[in-house]
C-alpha cells in the first residue's frame, strides 16, 4: 500500500476525525497540509477543525505549509519511538554515546520532519499538526506502507 491509495487515505482522515484534540486545535483553520513521506506526497484540506478532501498532487493553488521527512522518521513518530517535538527540532536529542553528538552534527542536526511555507499559519497550528503528524505516522504503521 502506498500513501496516495484511497484505502489509505480513508484510514487517515478517520483516525483525524475520531481525534477531538485535532478538531479543537485546527478549529479556526481554513488550509492544506502537504505531507512528504520520502519521495510520496499527500495533500490535505482541513478546514474549520476536519480533514475534508485529501490528494495524491499539488493541485494548483499549492499549500499552506509543508511537512515532510524521510520514511523511517516518519515510522519512528509512528512506532512511539520517537516524539513529533524531538523530530521537527533541530539538535542532537537521539545519541547513546558522545562520538555520535559529532558524527551526527551536534547541536546542527537539521530536523527529521521539516515543516515549509507559510510559518506564521504553520506555528499557529503547531499543536494540530503534531495530532495530524501522529495519525498520519500511526497509520503509515498499521497499514504497512513499504519504505
Amino acid at each position: 500500500m502506498q500513501i496516495q491509495d484511497q484505502e489509505f487515505r480513508d484510514r487517515f482522515l478517520e483516525a483525524l476525525a475520531t481525534d477531538p484534540e485535532f478538531e479543537a486545535e485546527a478549529r479556526w483553520f481554513d488550509g492544506s497540509i502537504l505531507l512528504g513521506y520520502g519521495d510520496q506526497i499527500l495533500w490535505v484540506k482541513v478546514y474549520r477543525g476536519k480533514a475534508i478532501d485529501t490528494l495524491e498532487f499539488v493541485p494548483v493553488f499549492g499549500y499552506t505549509f509543508k511537512l515532510s521527512g524521510s520514511e523511517h522518521a516518519w515510522e519512528m513518530l509512528g512506532s512511539g519511538e520517537r516524539t513529533f517535538t524531538d523530530l521537527v527540532s533541530s539538535g542532537s536529542r537521539y545519541l547513546e554515546t558522545m562520538e555520535e553528538i559529532e558524527a551526527a552534527g551536534g547541536g546542527y542536526r537539521p530536523p527529521e520532519l521539516a515543516i515549509e511555507g507559510n510559518g506564521v499559519e504553520a506555528g499557529r497550528m503547531h499543536i494540530a499538526t503534531m495530532h495530524l503528524a501522529r495519525a498520519f505516522a500511526r497509520t503509515v504503521v498499521a497499514s504497512g506502507v513499504p519504505a
